[in-house]
């Protein structure tokens, strides 16, 4: 059972990945750890909770981190979203009032290296905590077990800008630090998150489930009540329900569902319109040598099946 720090900014795509993690009986989830992204963090932190309470588990630690990007100014993804980060949604925080810890650095340090070699980030957001994290603690990136990010483009185009990636564009500074520090890492980028959604089928077959996590979802995108409404999402009511993130736990249960590259990485950080790229050498000609694995193509439908079928059959227990 592979033992997890999810860092996460919800986000309807981060809601599907969390659902799916947590009705997965191959994770020892250990903490949410929250970040700005998609809404500001205590959005973030706040949905964050919703998602863990309504997934059986209220007792889940969920640790607040960085509300800001190391350089620069946050850029949210609220007309994507909606102002409170989960679609139509309507889920009520079930403790509003509660006394977050926001040190999540400082707490995701101490769990890796409590267990050095045992402790995976996976990480569907910015990288700003993670960052933080091998820049305070030395021996970090060759302490955690693994890093997955959900972030990057390889061999198609970005979108916020025509060449990056949301999360990489969101901190390019500390996607470098990540990129750059020796630590295992995959790229879950665009390459395979392009390919992926779960099809109206799908989405249907998540509501009829009655499955608490399966109505969530669906929710999130207004369906069933606002599914012929196409001023808002879509592509979402046309094309399937797109999350981004879903392929970072797909990876995790099964590599199988994808091709991996052996590759170099750098991140563009001055470009006046290359910002947050993720350059990725895709032939030996440079000489720069292999420091991430980088994920292309899907078995989309595998992963939306094994989705839907996970989070159709779970029950919360109690």
């Amino acid at each position: 059972m592979e033992r997890l720090i999810i860092d996460t900014d919800p986000g309807i795509d981060d809601a599907g990945a969390l659902f799916w993690a947590l009705a997965s009986n191959a994770f020892q989830i250990e903490a949410l750890t929250t970040v700005f992204g998609n809404v500001r963090v205590e959005t973030a932190t706040a949905n964050a909770r919703k998602i863990a309470t309504l997934a059986g588990r209220p007792d889940l630690p969920i640790w607040q981190g960085a509300a800001r990007p190391l350089v620069g100014e946050p850029h949210y993804a609220e007309h994507i979203h909606r102002p409170g980060g989960v679609g139509y949604w309507e889920y009520p925080d079930p403790a509003p009032d509660a006394e977050v810890p926001t040190d999540a650095v400082l707490r995701m340090i101490d769990t890796v290296m409590s267990s050095p070699g045992e402790v995976t980030i996976m990480a569907l957001a910015p990288l700003t905590n993670v960052a933080l994290a091998i820049k305070l603690e030395p021996a970090f990136a060759r302490s955690v077990r693994r890093i997955i990010y959900m972030g990057g483009a390889a061999l198609t185009w970005g979108n916020v800008t025509p060449v990056a990636s949301a999360n990489i564009y969101n901190d390019p500074e500390a996607a470098e630090i990540v990129i750059k520090s020796g630590a295992p890492l995959t790229q879950v980028g665009l390459d395979v998150s392009r390919s992926f959604a779960l099809s109206p089928d799908h989405v249907a077959a998540l509501w009829e489930s009655q499955s608490p996590m399966g109505r969530a979802l669906c929710e999130m995108i207004g369906y069933p009540d606002r599914h012929d409404d196409t001023t808002e999402m879509p592509e979402w009511k046309t094309e399937g329900m797109h999350l981004n993130d879903v392929p970072v736990v797909a990876y995790a249960l099964n590599p199988d569902w994808f091709t991996v590259r052996r590759l170099h990485v750098d991140v563009e950080l001055h470009g006046e319109h290359t910002r947050g790229q993720t350059v990725v050498q895709m032939v030996d000609r440079w000489g720069g040598e292999p420091n991430v694995d980088v994920l292309f193509d899907i078995d989309g439908t595998a992963v939306a099946d094994a989705l839907t079928a996970s989070v159709t059959a779970f029950r919360p227990a109690g």
